[in-house]
């Protein structure tokens, strides 16, 4: 845990390099979704968040290195229109239900907290950007101890680069059969954008997602895949406006929560003032089979199903320590496995294959991007060419890659998990797939490479 807190501090300095790193600090989600106190109370703590961020802004500047890449600035851009969005929208919802003491105690601080937003969103576009450098790669050796720091692992990048270029033929090659399978007189897009006319509508969105969850939680209980050591449920809510750069997402309760136990899924709607073209388009975007992969990716069994067996996990170290690979490589391990398991139908298998090309077209970019000397530019057009992406959305996923090297973990933790497994079960003859989940998870989220060493005993031979 602290060599990975070290290097993101030391390596990475990301206090002095990515803006975000203070402005997700400014969140009020935490405030007024969970209910861990009375609504009035929970507002004066926004109220004396707020009041310190004039110098919480400038300890930014400060800290903030002059010159960074253009993407880092793009970056601090959108997440301080965030929090001005939801300073300005979001928080005066809870306002209205709070005592008239409170409400115009806090809509002073916010106030004055969204001209300071404004102000340094304004310096952004004016005063850091037109000094912005291209560079940003890390350079191969600070990328070899981020992959040491996070899997306890040597594994060399050559090997790495092998690994996720075999995986992406792979996936690549059996997205194309999935796309002749569903409609052999069509080309794989086309195949793609017959599935995405099946969608929610905007006003659906929600509660079609809630009956969604409860068909593949009982799918993944029904067929033993793994424990779901809990009655609660997932809550699929709207997203908060801060954070509608994202698709979906799970805000899981932290580790050690025992009052506002609350798990909130993020499903992003359409926005009121958004064009009918644009309203449809994002649906389509989030079509049924779409949402169905991601719901099992955020929810059951993946993200949502492994917090509840964190929280099991009597070990303090192992409960307040995550592994960025271990999370999401358990999650998008989720999808592949539950369509090996006759989740779904062959639309889903499609779309579970354009999200692993996706995350492929991730792993080999950061690696690219950051020891090969390729920009954005050129993972923009594999991104394009490898993961069927219009331009924007390509351009998104490799600017991410600049300032998220570890982007990577995705495709790498699933490779690992999958690798950890068929050793796992080969030595376990007669085991179920639920043993080796439950076992795996038992273990809360450590690096990949401890895991395999504990439950393979040392010298189990490559992780990867």
């Amino acid at each position: 845990m602290l060599l990975s807190e070290r290097f993101d501090l030391a390596d990475l300095r990301e206090p002095n390099t990515l803006p975000s790193y203070f402005l997700y600090r400014l969140s009020i989600v935490g405030y007024v979704m969970r209910n861990y106190a009375p609504l009035d109370r929970r507002l004066r703590a926004v109220a004396r968040m707020q009041g310190q961020v004039p110098r919480f802004l400038r300890e930014l500047r400060a800290a903030t290195q002059p010159r960074l890449s253009e993407t880092y600035y793009e970056m601090g851009e959108m997440a301080a229109r965030g929090m001005i969005d939801a300073y300005e929208r979001e928080l005066p919802e809870h306002l209205a239900k709070a005592s008239p003491a409170v409400r115009r105690l806090v809509e002073r601080t916010n106030a004055a907290a969204v001209n300071d937003l404004k102000i340094l969103e304004h310096e952004f576009e004016t005063r850091y950007k037109p000094r912005a450098r291209k560079t940003f790669a890390i350079g191969r050796r600070k990328y070899e101890r981020m992959i040491r720091s996070e899997h306890l692992a040597p594994i060399p990048i050559e090997r790495l680069l092998e690994a996720g270029e075999r995986d992406l033929a792979a996936n690549r090659a059996q997205f194309l059969e999935a796309a002749r399978k569903i409609d052999p007189a069509k080309a794989p897009q086309q195949v793609v954008e017959d599935i995405s006319r099946d969608h929610p509508a905007a006003d659906s969105l929600i509660e079609d997602t809630r009956r969604m969850l409860e068909e593949i939680r009982q799918y993944v209980i029904d067929r033993d895949i793994v424990s779901v050591p809990s009655e609660e449920r997932a809550q699929a809510i709207e997203t908060p406006r801060f954070y509608r750069f994202a698709t979906a997402a799970m805000n899981s309760p932290g580790a050690f929560e025992n009052v506002a136990k609350e798990a909130y899924y993020y499903v992003t709607p359409v926005e009121e003032s958004w064009s009918a073209e644009k309203r449809e388009e994002w649906l389509r975007h989030l079509n049924y089979t779409s949402l169905r992969n991601i719901s099992v990716h955020e929810c059951y069994p993946g993200h949502y199903v492994h917090m509840l067996h964190r929280k099991r996990v009597t070990s303090t170290v192992l409960r307040a320590y995550f592994s960025y690979a271990f999370t999401e490589g358990w999650a998008h391990y989720c999808e592949e496995m539950m369509v090996e398991q006759g989740f779904g139908d062959g639309r889903l298998r499609l779309a579970q294959l354009q999200d692993a090309l996706l995350r492929n077209c991730r792993y080999i970019s950061s690696i690219k991007m950051h020891t090969a000397g390729w920009s954005w530019g050129d993972a923009t057009r594999f991104f394009m060419e490898n993961a069927f992406l219009d331009q924007l959305p390509a351009e998104r996923e490799a600017k991410r890659g600049t300032w998220d090297p570890g982007y990577l973990n995705y495709t790498l933790g699933k490779l690992m998990i999958k690798k950890l497994r068929a050793d796992w079960l080969d030595r376990h003859s007669g085991a179920s797939l639920r043993e080796f989940h439950d076992t795996l998870l038992g273990l809360g989220a450590p690096p990949l490479g401890v895991a395999r060493e504990h439950l393979l005993g040392p010298g189990a031979g490559p992780a990867l």
